[in-house]
């Protein structure tokens, strides 16, 4: 009989996995809504069935989750992070099925209905409509510095990133992650009017050195005019204000400061402004990294093109002067030309496109224990034993199981029976996803309750409609809203 798989305890710890798939679509359904009866009804209870299972899932994971008054509930800060953390990891469970007992191949994901994307230009803001009518998928965007874009990222707070850097932007994070190109950006710099260097067609960056400069930070927290300065083998200016993109624009706009722009960054207009080319054409990269437990290669790949079609519409139509640059010029017919072959991937890729089992076929926490009781005690009858259940209403569970997914995952014979290679297998990679959750700080996390009132009652999440307390930080959750149409 093969050897059991070596997780220690991990039916306890399956037992302490703070959500289910119900639980998750409860809220799925607030965060999408926000009224109480609304949600309870797109999650297949009433009001007060609701309020009991959000009271539950507070208590065992230590958190408020929801706050809510009478009739109106939304998610709090670490509401949104368990969504986020908990969604990936039934998204990865329904990969590792495809995967490893349909055997499927690494791309059988189907794309999510609402996708949690970081960005740190607002760019992706005018594609949010056009990704709901072309895509299928409505975008849910956080706005952010690049820093803080890619910390998100790497926190699991959500499934995707938009950003730019000067280095391979996936060296960034520390979590698996697919990065896609969006655009080769060069930059330009922002002169005032009556600038003396405002008259030439061209600029050097040795000629700028003295200038008073406003600079945004990078990714790694690197300032980028410093950057590009050390890149062309020249000593950064002594003057530069580092500053988010809202504020650089506002101080390029008044004449403050020169700056630097590219045909990726939002335009900056004004009569008493130029842009002039860099005779050392610095540039950096735009990109879009995902998650590819979540977001399939397809969808990531039609996202980031049409990211690209929309930035390069946007500079032809705000920035036209430009190509009077033969330079200028040709970069544009490269970048298109890029496009069009990035285009045809994505329709390849969409030409036999994966699906997951319906979700009556799907494998919830309760199915995973009893799979993970037979692997670490190597037989049914001792799995049976330490579920306290009896060997045959075991046995008829996991058949029901195989029934729902149309595969077979154990082998019966005289000897006995024991789980199929590939239902090891899967079970196997569902110690990374429980490695996951645990990291994030989201399994046995019961020993914490949320406060009572002296009367005993639980205490309300909020104070009202529209208030949230701040988080556990003391700060309050960053603001989000879903774009799309539904």
């Amino acid at each position: 009989m093969p050897s059991a798989i070596h997780v220690p305890s991990a039916p306890d710890r399956l037992k302490r996995l703070p959500l289910t798939r119900p639980d998750l679509r409860l809220l799925d359904a607030i965060g999408q809504c926000g009224d109480l009866a609304e949600a309870a009804r797109r999650a297949g209870l009433r009001a007060p069935a609701a309020e009991r299972r959000l009271d539950r899932l507070d208590q065992v994971t230590g958190l408020r989750l929801a706050l809510r008054d009478a009739r109106t509930a939304r998610l709090s800060a670490d509401g949104a992070r368990v969504l986020v953390a908990v969604r990936r990891f039934f998204r990865q469970v329904d990969h590792a099925v495809q995967t490893e007992i349909y055997g499927r191949g690494t791309e059988a994901l189907n794309a999510p209905r609402i996708l949690d994307i970081a960005t740190a230009e607002p760019l992706i803001e005018d594609l949010v409509e056009d990704a709901a009518d072309t895509l299928g998928i409505l975008l849910s965007v956080s706005h952010d510095t690049p820093l803080r874009v890619l910390r998100q990222l790497d926190g699991y707070r959500v499934d995707a990133a938009h950003t730019w850097g000067l280095a391979p932007l996936s060296h960034t994070v520390n979590r698996t992650v697919r990065a896609y190109d969006v655009l080769d950006d060069p930059l330009w710099v922002i002169l005032p009017l009556g600038h003396p260097l405002a008259g030439r067609d061209t600029v050097s960056l040795s000629d700028l050195r003295d200038e008073n400069w406003v600079s945004e930070a990078g990714p790694g927290g690197e300032v980028l005019v410093s950057q590009i300065y050390r890149s062309a083998g020249l000593t950064p200016p002594d003057r530069i204000q580092v500053a988010e993109a809202s504020v650089a624009r506002g101080m390029l706009r008044r004449g403050d400061a020169v700056g630097l722009g590219s045909p990726a960054c939002p335009a900056v207009f004004a009569p008493s402004l130029v842009r002039r080319s860099l005779r050392e054409r610095p540039r950096r990269v735009a990109g879009l990294l995902v998650d590819p437990a979540v977001v399939p290669a397809a969808l990531a790949l039609q996202l980031a093109a049409l990211l690209t079609d929309r930035c390069l519409s946007r500079f032809t139509e705000r920035h036209g002067d430009m190509l009077r640059d033969p330079w200028w010029a040709d970069w544009l017919r490269g970048q298109r030309a890029e496009l069009a072959r990035r285009t045809e991937d994505a329709a390849h890729s969409l030409r036999t496109p994966p699906a997951l089992p319906a979700e009556s076929a799907q494998v919830d926490v309760e199915d995973l224990r009893l799979l993970r009781a037979v692997a670490d005690h190597g037989s049914i009858n001792r799995a049976a034993a330490v579920l306290s259940i009896s060997q045959s209403a075991l046995t008829r569970r996991i058949h029901r199981l195989e029934l729902r997914l149309g595969a077979r995952l154990l082998l019966r014979s005289s000897r006995g029976t024991e789980l199929t290679a590939p239902t090891r297998q899967f079970l196997g990679r569902l110690a990374a996803f429980e490695a996951e959750l645990q990291a994030a700080g989201l399994m046995g996390r019961g020993e914490t309750v949320p406060p009572k009132e002296p009367g005993g009652s639980p205490q309300r999440r909020g104070h009202r409609a529209g208030v949230e307390r701040p988080g556990r930080d003391g700060r309050g959750p960053a603001r989000r809203a879903v774009a799309g149409r539904s």
